[in-house]
């Protein structure tokens, strides 16, 4: 069987959603090498993967610009780069896999000649629409920013745009009816869903028997207040002051396993969570953080599956997990997107698509 490199951003929202993939991969038979920081270890091992620990330089959490973003992630993949060559020009891959964010692994590929494939975690851009052109605002060029794009282009020898073209394939960890002008798209990128996989790195979990479940992983303190005397359990992550008894505080939340059975999820809005819930038919409150989680919340209202925020308070919380908990026209609509992920495939077309680059 081959052996297939995987190159991941060193960020949660960039290497959960590839963990399926990777399971599947090795579940094929393949031997599959992923390099990831220490906190991910465990992660990538669980899958049967050959876990390559390597320093990593990106903070706890990325900026909101995603311009600020780009210029965190080319500093990681110069840092990165000496140490991924050092590895696998020692141990040649017949492929590589690398996601939208680690351009080292799309340099790797080309100085090696080996075949590429690129993952998408964010929503992807072809003529029609494009994720730059509606996060990123128009720029002047001053000299900060000549000096990065010069940079980046030396980096990666050639543009951004012709280098990600460059990739044999594309899959999009998400439906096609998620992405704006989904139609648009040809055969070479291919709309997977989620690709989900178990994670018993992350802990256990069980429902309560007799109250509805919410998760929340963002404005825990907030939702955790709103939650007080109201008849659901609320699960969130991190920590909360002085929780009512009907409030489940954890450090590391294993989401999965809470998805499974909660009724609303206030969220971000990264797309790997996103799509986990509506796996799972669960409806959003979005509260973004970063650009592109913005851009997913503006999807999932106007697709009528949750709805997106500025900011939450006590009694908005309170209403409107009222409200997504029971408006049967949102479950509707949820169920339906449901459908559409099921049917996407999932690990199983992902690896398809990675077996058919491998075959060429």
């Amino acid at each position: 069987m081959a052996h297939i490199a995987i190159f991941l951003m060193p960020e949660r929202g960039h290497v959960l959603p590839a963990l399926g993939v990777i399971a599947e991969l090795v579940r094929r038979g393949h031997r599959v090498s992923c390099p990831v920081p220490a906190r991910f270890l465990p992660a990538v091992t669980e899958c049967g993967a050959t876990a390559i620990p390597y320093e990593a330089t990106l903070p706890g959490e990325l900026p909101p610009s995603l311009y600020e973003a780009a210029q965190l992630a080319l500093a990681e993949a110069e840092s990165a780069l000496p140490q991924f060559e050092r590895t696998f020009r020692d141990d040649r891959p017949d492929l590589v896999v690398w996601d939208i964010a680690a351009w080292s692994g799309g340099v790797v590929a080309h100085r090696l000649d080996v075949p590429n494939v690129l993952l998408e975690v964010l929503l992807t851009s072809n003529a029609h629409w494009s994720l730059g052109a509606e996060v990123v605002p128009p720029r002047r060029f001053d000299q900060a920013a000549i000096g990065f794009f010069t940079r980046l282009h030396g980096f990666l020898g050639c543009s951004l745009p012709e280098f990600v073209s460059g990739a044999s394939r594309r899959i999009a960890l998400f439906p096609r009816e998620f992405q704006p002008e989904g139609h648009t798209f040809g055969e070479r990128v291919t709309f997977t869903g989620p690709c989900l996989t178990g994670r018993a790195f992350q802990g256990t979990w069980e429902p309560p028997p007799d109250r509805p479940v919410v998760l929340a992983t963002t404005g825990t303190q907030v939702c955790a207040d709103a939650a007080r005397g109201m008849p659901w359990h609320l699960v969130t992550k991190g920590k909360v002051l002085s929780p009512a008894m009907n409030v489940e505080t954890r450090e590391e939340v294993p989401q999965l396993a809470v998805l499974k059975h909660a009724r609303v999820f206030v969220t971000r809005g990264g797309m790997g969570g996103a799509m986990e819930a509506l796996h799972h038919g669960v409806p959003m409150i979005v509260v973004p953080h970063t650009t592109d989680q913005r851009l997913h919340g503006q999807r999932i209202e106007e697709l009528g599956l949750g709805v997106l925020l500025d900011t939450v308070t006590v009694e908005g919380v309170r209403s409107l997990v009222d409200q997504l908990a029971s408006d049967s026209a949102i479950a509707a609509r949820v169920k339906d997107m449901q459908r559409m992920i099921h049917q996407a495939g999932g690990s199983t077309v992902a690896a398809d698509v990675v077996e058919e680059e491998l075959a060429r």
